[in-house]
């Protein structure tokens, strides 16, 4: 569903901040063509995801439960890293209304929401909770049924950290500058964690955005609980199974609107 939120900064404004972004992004292009010869892949996993649940706010009238397909990247190299994922959503059928609120049309629910993630490295650590200081940028983009579409471009600093915990896989913390398409910008906090052990894997993030002029602060926490079923079944590649919870306060930071919403999964590494 589109929210009608009141932008914060003029179309000439958002142009001139987005500038140097894409400057920056066609410089990064040219840098990592000229020293790709020296570049090393340290690990790359390519992923799909199905799910199914429901509980989900913000959508048309009598559509709250959603089946998702994910295409998901994540990379590391010696300059860096890489994360991307797409999400193709369907859900229910909803009612399509004129301005004097008659029902015109019959859609069914469906939803492209992505985002890629480049990190480069500008430090590194041995021996420290730190290991790691990244530049760090997403672009994020969208579009449903309804007509709503947008494209978000966040810029930051983050660290990649040394848990002393067993089975941590990997942690970072990163915060962002939001420049936002349909809503006002905001400040953001990312962290991201994962940890596995005897099969079991949990992962995932939490969001925190604040600091806007007329949006409510919000967070986003979304864990995914699975069980790698590679050995059980005797295949030769990751085959997870598990649930996706999403808890999101003041979602999109409308006030007030707060989701619960669970989803079944099944996840299959390449």
């Amino acid at each position: 569903m589109r929210l009608d939120l009141p932008t914060s900064l003029s179309l000439s404004t958002k142009l001139s901040s987005i500038k140097p972004l894409t400057t920056a992004a066609i410089a990064i292009v040219a840098l990592g063509g000229m020293t790709s010869a020296n570049a090393k892949t340290l690990f790359k996993d390519t992923s799909i995801t199905l799910l199914h649940g429901g509980d989900f706010k913000l959508l048309p009238d009598d559509v709250d439960t959603l089946s998702t397909m994910t295409l998901e990247h994540a990379s590391t190299h010696t300059w860096g890293g890489v994360f991307f994922f797409v999400d193709r959503h369907q859900g229910g059928k909803y009612d399509v209304k004129n301005n004097d609120g008659e029902v015109v049309d019959t859609k069914r629910y469906k939803e492209t929401f992505g985002k890629f993630s480049p990190k480069f490295k500008i430090a590194t650590f041995n021996d420290s909770f730190i290991k790691q200081v990244n530049l760090a940028g997403v672009y994020e983009f969208s579009s449903n049924s309804t007509g709503f579409g947008q494209d978000n471009y966040w810029a930051g600093v983050g660290v990649d950290l040394d848990l002393p915990i067993p089975g941590m896989k990997y942690a970072s913390a990163t915060l962002y500058h939001s420049f936002n398409d349909q809503k006002p910008d905001d400040e953001k906090v990312t962290l991201t964690a994962a940890w596995e052990r005897d099969n079991f894997l949990i992962d995932g993030y939490v969001d925190f955005g604040f600091n806007s002029d007329e949006l409510k602060n919000n967070i986003h926490f979304n864990p995914q609980i699975k069980y790698n079923l590679q050995e059980a079944l005797g295949i030769d590649n990751r085959l997870e199974a598990g649930v996706e919870y999403s808890y999101w306060r003041n979602k999109f930071g409308v006030d007030g609107v707060d989701e619960n919403a669970v989803m079944a999964l099944a996840k299959y590494h390449f």
